[in-house]
């Protein structure tokens, strides 16, 4: 009788045994699938900097194009009023020059080299956006997240204290030229995003045909200090 009590426990242990490995082995499998759906990373992310009250912008290409005008960098802060401040960097017949500008109440204001103060301008003149389009739910940063095509999670990488998510598509020209107008509007453009560890866009890489011969030049855009207390006032 001891004996066959003996047996059953001993085949209950294997039992509970092999459904524990069993279970193991599903989680790890399901882990190795990968994380989150990229499409609700980016709906996410997207809702975050749109709700957001001001966001640190910093976008610079290494390319040196000598002809034409085009938008070749800004470092300054977007808030959602909509508005811009900071300095736009641009070429301007064939000359690189950085300039102040500000962008409220649907005008850009720069400080052209050798004036003394803010003048309204027509950006595209200068061959550049009004910046603080960027913030345009629809046309802006957040609208490019969940119109990137083929788009896939494609790894991990740490930018300062930061560990990035990153994630590939392809975008249309079309939708890139708002950003940066010497886009080809009939192109097709390379984007990697970066999410960072609060499910917000970090960075953004943008690579394709910008300026006519140049080959692909790719622009990097980073995105910083969330909800700073930020008012932008018209000079």
């Amino acid at each position: 009788m001891n004996l066959t009590r003996t047996r059953r426990a001993a085949a209950a242990l294997v039992a509970v045994a092999a459904m524990s490995v069993a279970v193991a082995g599903c989680g790890g499998s399901s882990e190795k699938k990968g994380g989150a759906d990229p499409q609700a990373v980016m709906t996410a992310a997207k809702k975050q900097f749109d709700e957001a009250s001001s966001v640190h912008l910093a976008m610079a290409t290494d390319s040196l194009p000598t002809e034409g005008n085009a938008v070749l960098g800004a470092n300054g802060t977007l808030t959602d009023q909509p508005a811009f401040k900071g300095d736009v960097k641009v070429l301007f017949s064939g000359f690189n020059t950085t300039i102040p500008v500000v962008a409220v109440d649907g005008k850009v204001y720069a400080k052209i080299p050798l004036t003394p103060k803010f003048a309204a301008i027509d950006p595209s003149a200068y061959g550049a956006p009004d910046p603080a389009g960027f913030v345009d739910p629809d046309t802006g940063i957040s609208g490019l997240l969940l119109k990137i095509e083929d788009l896939k999670e494609t790894g991990q990488k740490r930018v300062g204290k930061q560990v990035i998510t990153t994630y590939s598509g392809t975008l249309p020209g079309d939708l890139v030229a708002p950003i940066i107008p010497s886009a080809d509007a009939s192109g097709t453009y390379q984007v990697v995003v970066g999410i960072d560890e609060d499910g917000r866009i970090a960075t953004l890489k943008v690579t394709g045909d910008f300026f006519s011969g140049s080959g692909d030049v790719t622009y990097d855009l980073v995105f910083t200090d969330y909800d700073e207390a930020v008012t932008v006032t018209a000079p």
